[in-house]
Order: structure tokens, then sequence, then C-alpha cells
């Protein structure tokens, strides 16, 4: 199995461009927050709170782009991401109108943008598993006035980075393996995968992939914990002695996660098009050789 996660908005950015400008009455948290609420209320999904953690990410993105306000994404973020910029001031609830405004070009019974339209900055701002947020305004004296971000997470309650550890970690303990570490580079290939399969939620493996892979999906809901407990229960049918599976049965997303040399972790989930859910989760380096033990 395998599990991934990705959404119609997780890679569309919006850059606003940079001059040494105060922030304006409408750049506060709240008013971010109202923006972003008003247009999520409009379709009954429930409101967004403001994260400290997430805006800092968002400002120190901004300050790196205050050089030249390009329309470029941050890398391996963690987070969806809206952007958008202007060769003049715009302020922060302008902004997200700019994405807002995308709703007219978005079918929601075929789940798709209107033929050469852009609609997955408006379906961002929508998401509903989107719950936390986090902008960023900065300014810079030269081509640009003023750059701005906004970052979504897109986490529920056990699919945070540290969920996914945890998962692993404690099934790796048991067995007398040492702990692995979040990779940003590793959840960043996992994101990428998963955003591809969110078409049609397949259980089918990443190629060329660099990593031991294990992915998971489900016809509803699915947290990333739970996922990891989908490949943690093969232990089951896992025979140490003779380094096998229980006839018929499977073992090694079992062995994977418990794949002594595998050190690294990263994960991704997405909401797939049929609404299902995907999670993925990468390993690095990857385990599961033939004739090798996990531990």
């Amino acid at each position: 199995m395998v599990f991934c996660k990705n959404s119609l908005a997780l890679f569309c950015l919006i850059s606003l461009a940079c001059l040494i400008l105060p922030l304006n009455a409408q750049d506060s948290p709240q008013d971010y927050l109202n923006a972003h609420n008003q247009a999520r209320a409009a379709v009954g999904v429930g409101p967004m709170t403001w994260d400290n953690k997430v805006a800092a990410f968002a400002q120190n993105y901004a300050n790196q782009r205050a050089g030249d306000c390009n329309l470029v994404h941050s890398s391996n973020r963690p987070y969806g991401e809206n952007l958008a910029k202007s060769s003049g001031d715009l302020s922060g609830k302008d902004a997200v109108k700019l994405w807002v405004d995308e709703k007219a070009f978005y079918d929601y019974n075929s789940n798709s943008c209107a033929a050469g339209k852009q609609c997955g900055h408006y379906t961002q701002v929508v998401w509903r598993n989107s719950v936390r947020l986090g902008c960023a305004k900065n300014s810079l004296a030269l081509f640009c006035l003023i750059s701005q971000a906004c970052l979504i997470l897109p986490l529920n309650a056990q699919d945070s980075p540290q969920d996914y550890l945890n998962a692993h970690n404690q099934a790796r303990a048991a067995v007398g393996v040492g702990p692995m570490t979040w990779d940003n580079k590793v959840a960043a290939f996992a994101q990428n995968y998963a955003n591809q399969r969110a078409r049609d939620c397949n259980l089918v493996h990443s190629s060329n992939r660099p990593y031991g892979e294990n992915l998971a999906k489900s016809s509803g809901g699915l947290s990333g914990k739970d996922a990891v407990k989908l490949w943690v229960d093969e232990k089951a049918f896992y025979d140490y002695n003779s380094n096998s599976c229980a006839a018929g049965k499977q073992c090694g997303h079992y062995t994977q996660v418990v794949w002594r040399n595998s050190v690294r972790l990263g994960c991704a989930k997405v909401k797939c098009n049929n609404g299902g859910t995907f999670i993925g989760c990468n390993y690095d380096p990857p385990g599961n050789f033939v004739g090798q033990k996990p531990y």
C-alpha cells in the first residue's frame, strides 16, 4: 500500500511585489483571516485560525522574494501556498480577493477549472482540511512594491510530520531499532507523487524512485497515523527467523517501517478526485533488500 496527499491548490502561489512601505489597514492577521473565512463560509466550510509558525515560514520566504518579486513557489514547503504580486501597492485583503475571484472559474461537479483559467488559488482558500493560516508581506526598494505570501497548513490532527514520525518510531522501538527523522526533500518527493495520484487514488508505486515507499488509500478519510498502523499491523504476518511473510499475506510494508538503515522519512496525503484519500511515505535510504533482514 502507499499513501500521499494533494489538492488542487497545493502548488498554487501568489506573490505580491516590494517597496519600502508600511503595512496598511488590511494587513493584520485578522484581516487575512476574515478574507479567507468569508469565502469559506460562503460554501459551508469552517473557519481557519492564525498560526505563528506558518506565518514565520511565509515571512521568511517573502523576505527571500523581496529582491525580485518573482512568482516562484518556495521549495520543499510543508504547506499549501498562494502567492500574488502587484506593480503597485496591494493590501492583504485585496490579494485574497484575487484568489477568491477564481471561484467563477471553478466547477464543483467536475472538480475542474474552466478551460484556460486558473482556480487552484481559490480551492486552496476553501480547502476544508486546511485549518491554520499564516501570511506575510515584505517590502524592499527596487523593482517591486510588495511581496506577500499566504501559506495554509492542510494537515489534520494526525497528519503532522511528528505524527508520522511517532507512528513509525513506536514500531521501530518495539524491535530495538533507532528512530527516524523527518526530511523535507523526501517529503517533497512524496508530495509530488501524491499530487499525481490525486486523480485516481490508485495504489501504483512511483517510478524511478530513489527511496523506499509505502502507500495506502481509503474510500473516505484516512489519517496519517492510521495509514502507518495499516502497515505496522502486517507485523503479525512477518517471521523474523525465516525473514518471510506468512503464506498469502503481505508484510513488506511493515519491514520497510522498521528497516534499520532507513533513517529519513517524508510523507504526504491528498484528497482524491473520487472523494478518497491517498497517503504515501518515502524512506531514505530504501529498505526491503532481498536476502536481508530489516534489523
